[in-house]
């Protein structure tokens, strides 16, 4: 996988980030086989990320939910179909006519893998994105450390990552993706190597994070408590080939803790979800695994 906050991202400071809708538009992805027939990974996605929110994407093991993902960042290209970056308002590009294509937006990614360079400190992990974006040592050790600081992490900038547990680790990986304040933050299943309680706490704080950031975020997650908590639609995929089932407006208030889980709105939200996915899943798990 490629490292947190790839330097891809460029700061935005200097780029003049405007609000874009992520316009994904019937995406389909094959991969082709040697022997036997070739994988639908994907097949006529259709779906919109609207500027400022945060959508979560949920669905069984092997679905295509980091494919699309990967698709959105770039990595991999679509079969068929297409990926629109629209300029303009938060509604959908069929709804704002007068919205304009926009070019590639500025992104950065949180993988579940940490990595870190074990050979640079926190501050220089951290700062590494924007080093090779080009900005002066000073300028990019202060936005590193206010980063840092964003994440509860001020005092540990001189450690290394062999230092940290594995919960701070992660958040060391936020920090360098949100150091470069991108218009497009991507988060594929950032907790799943946390143990549960470290899982509960970094989703809190990352549901502050994103409350006061304004930043577009795309959180791939297998857990639909985090996905309630942290987003402001959720997009219910299928079994494969990974087609979107259903799309969630979750009217839960911000800010939002592990206290909202005992609102009976948040129960209600769960248990329809669940209900979507469990027949989902049953399916996926009659037919060969996969990647998620």
């Amino acid at each position: 996988m490629p490292p947190v906050g790839t330097a891809a991202a460029v700061p935005a400071a200097s780029t003049g980030a405007v609000a874009t809708t992520v316009a994904v538009e019937q995406v389909g992805l094959v991969f082709p086989s040697r022997s036997g027939e070739p994988t639908v990974a994907l097949a006529d996605v259709s779906c919109h990320f609207a500027p400022g929110a945060v959508t979560a994407i949920i669905g069984p093991s092997g679905c295509g939910k980091s494919t699309l993902l990967q698709i959105i960042r770039g990595f991999l290209a679509p079969t068929h179909g297409r990926l629109r970056f629209v300029a303009g308002p938060g509604d959908a590009p069929h709804k704002a006519p007068h919205s304009a294509p926009h070019s590639t937006p500025h992104m950065a990614t949180v993988w579940q893998a940490f990595n870190l360079f074990p050979w640079r400190t926190i501050l220089d992990n951290v700062a590494f994105g924007l080093e090779v974006a080009g900005v002066g040592r000073a300028e990019r050790e202060a936005r590193a450390r206010a980063a840092l600081a964003k994440v509860d992490l001020a005092g540990f900038e001189r450690k290394y990552p062999r230092q940290l547990s594995g919960g701070m680790r992660q958040r060391v990986g936020l920090a360098r993706a949100l150091v470069m304040e991108p218009e497009l933050l991507l988060l594929d299943e950032p907790f799943g190597a946390l143990d549960a309680q470290t899982r509960l706490v970094l989703q809190e704080q990352l549901a502050a994070l994103v409350e006061t950031s304004g930043t577009t975020a795309i959180l791939v997650t297998h857990s639909i408590e985090e996905a309630v908590l942290l987003a402001d639609t959720i997009l219910v995929m299928t079994a494969r080939p990974g087609r979107i089932a259903a799309e969630i407006a979750v009217d839960l208030p911000r800010p939002r803790s592990m206290a909202t889980t005992r609102d009976p709105r948040f129960a209600a939200l769960f248990d329809h979800i669940y209900g979507l996915l469990r027949q989902e899943v049953i399916r996926a798990m009659a037919t060969e695994g996969g990647g998620a």
